[in-house]
């Protein structure tokens, strides 16, 4: 919550944001994410890791090809010009996707940044950077929703979380600032090889 608030307002202020995009996109992943939050006690905990991971490497796999984009044309177009760039997103794709994504997101106790960005790359065709920055408004609705479900679940350790917050603000600040200041390639780069630390640390602590 608290790092997807911080990158909203840096990203709002470098006017990087498709708030149009953003806000269709919110309903989605809030309900999944409140949903698989709710549930996440009910399901076990390796298969939420296993399915996460998984989603994350091929995530990883998919956003390092040469050619990203697939130029889906199916059903209707949200057709969209932002920040000097044209693209069009397949409404009946993407919708279901980001609610899947959130739902995922949600029972495993996180946004699904990691998964939202590369969706809207790939299937929409959006350019990283903007993708990077319109993510942060699902971000936020996506943590707080799921971290809300989550809570009349499971409860919360409001002392662990407190701390976290705190560093997740700082680091969210500096990397928000940074990241227009970072070629699109090598952005393109860092954020693939985070996918991927991220899901060998969840394969490796299954068996821990």
């Amino acid at each position: 919550m608290v790092s997807g608030f911080m990158m909203m307002l840096i990203y709002h202020k470098k006017a990087l944001i498709d708030w149009y995009t953003g806000i269709i996109m919110i309903l989605s992943v809030a309900s999944g994410s409140f949903l698989g939050g709710f549930i996440s006690a009910k399901i076990s905990v390796t298969i939420l890791k296993v399915t996460f991971s998984l989603l994350l490497l091929l995530s990883a796999f998919l956003i390092s090809r040469k050619k990203k984009n697939l130029n889906i044309k199916f059903g209707p177009l949200l057709k969209r010009k932002c920040c000097d760039h044209e693209y069009n997103i397949p409404l009946l794709i993407v919708i279901p996707a980001v609610f899947l994504i959130g739902f995922i997101a949600g029972m495993v106790g996180i946004s699904g940044g990691g998964l939202i960005v590369p969706l809207l790359i790939i299937l929409g065709n959006m350019p990283m950077r903007l993708a990077f920055a319109t993510n942060s408004i699902m971000v936020l609705f996506s943590a707080t929703t799921g971290f809300i479900g989550r809570g009349l679940s499971v409860g919360i350790d409001w002392k662990f979380n407190i701390i976290m917050a705190t560093f997740a603000a700082m680091g969210s600040l500096i990397g928000s600032h940074f990241s227009t200041k970072v070629k699109t390639e090598n952005l393109k780069k860092i954020f693939v090889y985070v996918i991927l630390i991220a899901a060998i640390w969840i394969i490796i602590n299954i068996f821990i």
